[in-house]
């Protein structure tokens, strides 16, 4: 059916307009437009110092947004606090410490339910057990035991538990190989998508994150100076100058 009989659906985008923030002094990103939609990645890339974890963190309240607002279903949530945030439908996995050492898999998943009550957090557990059934193997292991790409697959797990419409992942291939990287990425990153979620990618390894973005920009500066689809962007020539620190109509 149609979003026209069901507004709820495209009312689930994040929508972020006019966006200035920074830590004090001049404001590290100006101006920043971006809409995530569900069911499809928007990636965020840009060479180091380029505004994209300040971007995510203005997002998420962490860093206070001087100018513009920051939209969930056309509600204005900008500056809210991250754990108002994630009961009202936004998903955070940090770049590191994204999963308790000291706690096993399962409790990890109760950790991320924590906002439900008992039977709804059971429940959300054998649905995300579901969607990542590796995670059954390891529910009694710590998170300290494991692996690179077990550490996030649990920290994708448990961002899941209370059903987010919109999933921030701050550069979530840190330290993998390229190996790694591509299941995370073309696999994982993917399926999230494929639940009708509205992902955000922040990523550092440019050329993976582009391969399986549907939108993306491209960040210098703290401005926006490429928005496309993924495939259009990976295939433009200017990014490869940007990367190389090179002048890109008029920004550096």
């Amino acid at each position: 059916m149609s979003s026209d009989n069901h507004p709820a659906v495209a009312t689930r985008d994040l929508v972020c307009e006019g966006v200035v923030a920074g830590y004090g002094g001049a404001p590290v990103i100006n101006g920043i437009s971006i809409t995530a939609t569900g069911g499809r990645i928007l990636a965020v890339v840009g060479p180091n110092g380029a505004g994209k974890s300040t971007l995510l963190r203005a997002l998420l309240g962490l860093v206070r947004v001087r100018e513009g607002r920051v939209l969930l279903g056309g509600k204005d949530i900008t500056n809210k606090p991250l754990e108002e945030l994630s009961r009202i439908g936004v998903g955070y996995v940090p770049q590191g410490e994204d999963v308790f050492d000291t706690l096993s898999v399962s409790e990890n998943l109760d950790m991320g339910g924590f906002i439900l009550q008992r039977k709804q957090r059971e429940e959300r557990v054998d649905a995300v057990m579901e969607i990542f059934p590796a995670l059954r193997s390891l529910s009694r292991r710590y998170g300290g035991t494991l692996s690179g790409g077990e550490r996030k697959m649990v920290a994708f797990a448990r961002v899941l538990m209370p059903d987010p419409a919109v999933l921030l992942l701050d550069e979530p291939t840190a330290g993998m190989s390229g190996e790694l990287t591509s299941v995370l990425l073309e696999q994982q990153v993917v399926m999230l998508a494929g639940l009708g979620k509205a992902v955000i990618l922040v990523e550092q390894k440019a050329e993976a994150a582009l391969k399986v973005a549907n939108d993306a920009v491209v960040l210098v500066g703290g401005t926006i100076v490429l928005a496309g689809t993924g495939k259009e962007i990976l295939e433009d020539d200017r990014v490869g100058e940007i990367f190389l620190g090179k002048h890109v109509g008029g920004v550096a």
